[in-house]
């Protein structure tokens, strides 16, 4: 009978250690509308190579659109020209935000955003944890989840990945600062 209770103690105590790691959002405050940014402007922090790509893109996308509509009427080629010139694409960089459990620290995590017309395009993790083996492996399941998070709920209010929840937050806490500084 004592054998029982002890077995069944520590199989109780194992399922909620287990179901403690199940996937929760972080606490991390919605994004508003980032509806505010101003035709042509750029991130202090923004890379000429990621300008470069983006200008690449936004003339890509410029042709073919009015390469589209210059068949449809000939009126509508001059309308679609000049919303394709108001399309404002923007790149910024959040805060380095320190991955770490109590005095443990793993490594650091930073986001680079691009925006187009106040919509996230692209979420890129520029640093993130991989100076050990543990850490890198988690980071390599962990980072592309957040990536895709950040692009399908447009904002920094992302679930945590399970078995990376301090790198979830961080990543988290890293796009909210990207977000902040695109509406300043």
């Amino acid at each position: 009978m004592r054998r029982f209770v002890a077995v069944f103690i520590a199989t109780v105590a194992g399922l909620v250690v287990l179901l403690s790691f199940k996937t929760t959002p972080t606490k991390a405050p919605r994004a508003a509308a980032l509806s505010t940014a101003t035709p042509g402007a750029t991130s202090a922090t923004s890379s000429s190579a990621a300008g470069s790509s983006s200008a690449a893109s936004s003339a890509t996308s410029a042709t073919s659109s009015s390469a589209t509509s210059s068949t449809a009427a000939p009126t509508s080629a001059a309308a679609t020209a000049s919303s394709a010139s108001s399309t404002t694409t923007k790149t910024v960089t959040g805060t380095t935000v320190n991955v770490s459990e109590g005095g443990r620290s793993f490594g650091v995590v930073q986001v680079r955003l691009t925006l187009t017309n106040g919509k996230i395009t692209a979420a890129t993790a520029i640093q993130f944890p991989e100076d050990d083996s543990h850490s890198a492996q988690i980071s390599q399941f962990s980072i592309p989840t957040l990536s895709q998070e950040v692009l399908s709920k447009q904002s920094a209010s992302i679930d945590a990945v399970s078995g990376a929840t301090y790198t979830s937050e961080a990543y988290a806490q890293s796009v909210q600062a990207a977000l902040d500084a695109a509406k300043a």
